[in-house]
């Protein structure tokens, strides 16, 4: 069989969301080392944007395509007809797709588990909404990392009473919006019947805005109140530098990769849905301290 030794990958919003910039290096240099060349589509939630990428890549003859992630999932079915292999990382929405799923409970309960060590009893988490994907919502991904809090919140003992989860936008539509973590944790703060003292946000973009209301407010992270994001994509530029879990980019692109040289060649007609599970942690960095007044 005629091999292109070339790959599709389809982004959401890398101009928006660094976590894409690192996934796609992460794909791009595994593929490379194995020998593989990558056309990208950045759709930016663009239907028309995405059906271009589709049709480039039918037309440039690759041979598989990446969902970091699909905006309407009827757009991907020229690849399925024509028995282009599709893997899925972190979203599993497509039937014949191969799926590179994300759990996020290894990181999430170290960061409750953390900050109880720390004495915090009062823990929010401000995450996305699971919305519909055409509507440019996250979907299910976000969804669960907003119960792998409250099962952490569980295990290690927490009141859930305690610990709120408050859900909005995940990023900003246009450059002059208001970052929506500044407006999640001004709607958190201003809430005094749920006064915490640390904070899980859903992603690095969220926690920057939520950074930010906290300097507006003259509260010092961590002596004041303590702070991790997710993804580890820019917490580490943030001030203080951001604690965050983590995700895995290195074992993100091997196991795409490895489900690339499984599937190309293979009749994906009527392939079943096969899953590898790749595992979040946390970074630890200057944004957790101890519970205000607990030693």
């Amino acid at each position: 069989m005629q091999r292109s030794y070339s790959l599709g990958l389809v982004l959401s919003s890398a101009r928006e969301n660094p976590f894409y910039t690192h996934i796609s290096h992460a794909i791009r240099t595994a593929a490379s080392d194995r020998g593989f060349s990558m056309l990208t589509v950045n759709h930016s939630y663009s239907p028309e944007a995405e059906v271009n990428g589709i049709k480039q890549f039918l037309e440039h003859g690759v041979d598989a395509t990446i969902l970091c992630h699909a905006l309407e999932n009827e757009n991907i079915q020229p690849l399925i007809q024509a028995g282009i292999p599709v893997i899925q990382v972190e979203r599993h929405d497509i039937e014949q797709a191969y799926f590179v799923a994300i759990d996020p409970d290894p990181g999430m309960r170290a960061a409750v588990k953390t900050l109880a060590d720390e004495g915090h009893k009062r823990v929010a988490f401000i995450g996305a909404r699971a919305t519909g994907l055409k509507d440019g919502g996250p979907g299910h991904a976000e969804q669960r990392r907003a119960e792998a809090f409250q099962q952490a919140v569980s295990l290690c003992g927490l009141d859930e009473q305690d610990c709120p989860v408050v859900l909005g936008e995940y990023f900003p539509r246009s450059p002059n919006d208001m970052l929506p973590g500044r407006r999640l944790a001004t709607m958190l703060l201003d809430d005094h019947r749920r006064a915490v003292t640390a904070i899980i946000a859903g992603s690095d973009i969220l926690a920057a805005g939520i950074l930010q209301v906290l300097y507006e407010r003259g509260l010092k992270v961590p002596s004041d109140i303590s702070v991790i994001g997710y993804d580890d994509s820019m917490a580490q530029f943030l001030s203080p530098a951001l604690s965050s879990i983590a995700q895995p980019y290195l074992a993100i692109g091997d196991s795409v990769m490895a489900f690339v040289e499984e599937a190309v060649g293979q009749d994906t007609s009527s392939a079943k849905t096969r899953e590898r599970s790749v595992s979040t942690s946390l970074v630890l960095r200057d944004s957790i301290g101890p519970a205000p007044g607990s030693f």
